[in-house]
């Protein structure tokens, strides 16, 4: 019932969904938040933004795709769609920065991660 208010899920939890999503794509594609922090970059935050197109219920089962979606010198978005039913119930957006986390600077983002981000116009199918 955390999840909850009076009338639908608690819009946070949808940034925790988000936040999961990132981890899991990191993980599918070979390159964990665990390798991330041994490695580098780091790759906090600095934009969040999520919408609701229809009310999400508590019992309400949804799939999330999540993509890399653009990537600039040392930025790059997120995208993440809550589907139900194949209809986007809710969608989010997040912007990245890397950076060196000892010194804080700015970086390039790594090639890995330009190989792996799409077209801002490619969407998942539902």
């Amino acid at each position: 019932m955390s999840e909850v208010d009076v009338a639908q899920i608690h819009f946070t939890a949808l940034f925790r969904w988000i936040d999961r999503g990132v981890s899991e794509w990191l993980a599918a594609t070979g390159h964990s938040f665990t390798d991330l922090l041994r490695e580098g970059p780091g790759i906090p935050i600095v934009d969040a933004h999520a919408q609701f197109h229809q009310r999400i219920l508590l019992d309400d089962e949804l799939t999330l795709h999540s993509w890399v979606s653009s990537i600039g010198n040392s930025s790059f978005r997120t995208r993440h769609w809550f589907v139900r039913d194949g209809v986007l119930a809710a969608e989010g957006e997040l912007v990245h920065v890397c950076l060196d986390r000892e010194t804080r600077q700015t970086l390039t983002a790594p090639e890995w991660l330009r190989e792996l981000a799409t077209d801002d116009a490619w969407r998942p199918t539902l």
